[in-house]
């Protein structure tokens, strides 16, 4: 697996802050496909925190109690995975690991977070692939089989190639937020439909 540390960890935290937006963005629709079955609902605080993330991104002011505000509606959402019988839920759960990465990104200013949100993102491709698939292989065999998938491979790629972009920008504005947020698509990480 590429290693995005090289390209990750020298952005600003601003463009850092933008990454994980955008990858969250990518597992929204998890979110969304879990929320049909729940009375609470996630999706809404993933839209706010997004938003927010890309006006934080594009050098806008956001206060520090909107954070904490937003990370307590993560939390008062996150699935448990030992109370709930919605077979969306580990997807849901992957994503609000990646949004948690995210707020913590931008509270603490540690870049470790947003390597840890990338990776919520692999491994909801990776869980993905083995439920699709129904394989069953040691694990390094296992690794080895999901790396080599069309779907990793794709993600891989898309990681990388909003890092670069990002670190082309100096300093990140409103429009070039949105210009990486379409050039990225708004198509699922995964698709649900086969689920």
């Amino acid at each position: 697996m590429n290693d995005l540390r090289p390209v990750l960890l020298p952005l600003p935290l601003t463009h850092q802050a933008v990454f994980a937006a955008l990858t969250c963005v990518r597992l929204l629709p998890s979110v969304e496909r879990f929320d049909q079955e729940e009375p609470e609902k996630g999706a809404p605080v993933f839209r706010t925190a997004i938003a927010a993330l890309c006006a934080f991104g594009a050098q806008q002011a956001v206060a520090p109690s909107q954070w904490a505000r937003l990370q307590e509606q993560l939390e008062g959402f996150w699935p448990d995975l030992d109370e709930t019988t919605n077979p969306f839920a580990s997807y849901a759960f992957d994503a609000c690991v990646a949004l948690g990465e995210a707020l913590a990104l931008v509270q603490s200013g540690e870049p470790e977070h947003v390597l840890q949100c990338a990776t919520a993102a692999r491994d909801t491709v990776d869980m993905y692939v083995q439920d699709v698939t129904g394989v069953e292989l040691p694990p390094d065999q296992l690794n080895a089989f999901v790396d080599a998938t069309p779907e990793m491979q794709r993600e891989v790629a898309r990681q990388h190639a909003l890092a670069q972009a990002l670190a082309t920008e100096r300093p990140l504005t409103a429009a070039a937020v949105e210009q990486l947020r379409a050039q990225g698509g708004n198509e699922p990480l995964i698709d649900l439909t086969v689920l």
